[in-house]
């Protein structure tokens, strides 16, 4: 699991940005409109960037639409209450006549203020009585010309509000709130076309001066009447009105929309660029996380983690419960493995047996206690100037710890009574006196075990054992060579095969081998001893004890052909007793001395021997 999550990890690492460590790039949760996010982020970078700019810049500008001034259509309709009647309407006569309807009421007015005394102005006759002069002075008087004064001043307000003066400021507010949302939508939230004043607002506005200044002017040629809104001021007047309202939904946008520029420049006067570039690092790496290929690595990373981290708890547990099985038993096991070492008179002890978890693999650890010293196991890469198990005990003692370890595992299995035990050996490399206590825990464990099988090298201490089995649940089987026939398992007769000198010789020739001791002429002859005896008792229907000799016996084979039932052992017992001839039974010893023997080549025919009777297993 381990090589699987190292090998996801790898994949994903080259997805993470610089600064991200893995477990916060896998805990990346999705944003479905991560791309908004990141071009958002983007906006706000780029605005801490130049915060000089966006400090400097104004916001948009609110735009108030003028009204016309209350009373508008009151105005038109006024009139000079007390002016007579005739007076009033001889003047409108009067004008007819003259072709004077167009402004010329204004003219007389005008001019009605240079009559001195009583003759006219213009032709100097005495205009003293006269009916129409009285006409002229009261219509014209002081009232009049108030009314004048005021359709002029109503004239001269609509055009400050409504006249291309106007108009033309209208159109370039509107203009540079148009530049200033374009640029502010780069930083804020503001759409540009939400907070522009169409160009209807605009053409609203000159219609309305435009008819208004119109009836102005029909009140201006007749002050004296009553002027009525027409149709074209009513339609002009309704247009304003939606604009009015259109405008009212803009101003408040754009009100919204300076709230937004307002918050834009405290942020980006305290932001600090590395806090949001580190902003935008982790938006674009949330877009990189959930992308179909980076999701799918992720999701097979942290399903490995996830089966791993059940895989250490399941190890903590049982580590948990192997600790406190431990606690139990190890003390108990190191007295019973200390009991078998002091039966076999080791001369050593162990202590401090404690379990342990190297490389995740659970083991146990001990010291051994040698002269009331202690010494560590140690390792293979431990010098051999510190003391410790592989220099500090002989091949015996270690054969006899391993040999106390199983006995005191044995004795703690409770279904040894079902279980086939088998002794590979339990004698080799050990001392003599230590042979007749392994026997005895042999004995011992076959009572209480479905079945015991000993092998060994040995045939003195099979005999031994053989000799402390029931005669009723007892046998002795021989491993035997036969060439290219392969190994046979054969009954054995182990107490002929122990008689006499065989055993010791086996022994001794085992020695040679391991230690390179014994003369080599007493050698050869106790090979042919050996091969005697085994022939005899694995062949006993071919070869008659203390009759057939290794000469006899290869004679027998070869007479027999392919038929013997030893003919798989002729090439090697043939070739052993040409090499031992001259010593048969000591005859011919003058013929050869020991500097005469190549201990080499000693060696080798031994060895050949040995393996015959299955007696090593080089």
């Amino acid at each position: 699991m381990t090589r699987e999550i190292s090998a996801v990890t790898k994949s994903i690492q080259s997805h993470i940005p610089v600064g991200m460590d893995l477990k916060t790039f896998i805990g990346l949760a999705a944003d479905p409109n991560i791309d908004d996010r990141i071009a958002e982020q983007t906006l706000s970078l780029e605005a801490i960037h130049n915060t000089q700019q966006i400090h400097e810049r104004p916001p948009l500008s609110e735009i108030a639409l003028p009204s016309l001034p209350n009373g508008f259509a009151d105005f038109l309709a006024r009139t000079i209450d007390d002016i007579a009647q005739d007076a009033e309407t001889r003047l409108g006569e009067h004008l007819a006549t003259h072709g004077m309807d167009f402004d010329g009421s204004s003219w007389l007015g005008k001019g009605i203020d240079y009559v001195n005394g009583e003759t006219c102005p213009f032709c100097g006759q005495d205009i003293q009585g006269l009916s129409l002069i009285a006409a002229y002075r009261a219509v014209f008087g002081e009232r009049f010309k108030a009314l004048r004064a005021d359709i002029n001043a109503w004239g001269d307000e609509i055009q400050q509000r409504f006249g291309d003066t106007a108009v033309g400021s209208l159109y370039t507010k509107v203009e540079q709130n148009k530049a200033a949302a374009e640029f502010w939508g780069r930083y804020c939230a503001i759409d540009p076309e939400s907070v522009t004043m169409p160009a209807a607002i605009g053409e609203a506005l000159r219609d309305l001066g435009e008819t208004a200044l119109s009836l102005l002017e029909r009140k201006a040629r007749s002050p004296l009447d009553t002027i009525r809104v027409d149709t074209a001021f009513s339609t002009a007047a309704t247009a304003y009105g939606a604009a009015q309202d259109n405008a009212y939904r803009i101003v408040t946008k754009i009100r919204t929309a300076n709230a937004l520029i307002a918050a834009k420049k405290e942020e980006t006067g305290v932001a600090d660029p590395k806090v949001a570039e580190v902003e935008l690092e982790r938006r674009q790496a949330i877009k990189i996380r959930h992308a179909d290929r980076v999701a799918k690595l992720c999701a097979n990373y942290i399903g490995f983690t996830e089966a791993k981290e059940a895989i250490d708890h399941r190890k903590n547990e049982i580590r948990t419960e192997l600790g406190m099985h431990s606690e139990n038993i190890a003390k108990p096991y190191e007295d019973r493995i200390n009991r078998y070492l002091d039966a076999f008179n080791a001369g050593f002890q162990v202590s401090g047996i404690e379990h342990g978890y190297p490389s995740g693999i659970a083991a146990s650890s001990y010291q051994l206690v040698i002269n009331d010293t202690t010494v560590d196991l140690g390792s293979g890469d431990t010098p051999t100037s510190q003391p410790s198990f592989k220099n500090t005990l002989s091949a015996g003692d270690r054969s006899t710890l391993a040999l106390a370890f199983f006995l005191a595992n044995l004795d703690l299995d409770q279904n040894a009574a079902t279980k086939t035990v088998v002794f590979d050996d339990p004698f080799s490399s050990q001392d003599a006196f230590r042979r007749r206590q392994t026997v005895h825990e042999i004995a011992r464990v076959a009572r209480k075990c479905a079945q015991v099988i000993v092998l060994s090298h040995n045939a003195n201490f099979l005999k031994l054992v053989w000799d402390k089995t029931p005669t009723s649940g007892r046998i002795a089987l021989s491993l035997a060579d036969h060439g290219v026939q392969g190994t046979k398992i054969m009954p054995i007769d182990i107490v002929e095969a122990c008689k006499g000198r065989t055993a010791k010789d086996m022994d001794d020739l085992q020695t040679f081998l391991s230690e390179g001791k014994g003369k080599p002429e007493d050698l050869i002859r106790k090979m042919r001893v050996v091969l005697e005896t085994h022939c005899w008792t694995t062949f006993p229907n071919c070869f008659k004890a203390g009759n057939d000799w290794l000469g006899t016996i290869v004679q027998k084979i070869r007479v027999s052909g392919e038929q013997h039932p030893a003919q798989a052992l002729y090439v090697a017992l043939d070739q052993i007793n040409d090499y031992t001839g001259d010593y048969h039974h000591g005859e011919n010893r003058s013929d050869a001395t020991p500097s005469q023997i190549d201990r080499q080549e000693l060696a080798g025919y031994v060895r050949r021997t040995l393996r015959i009777v299955n007696a090593t297993q080089a």
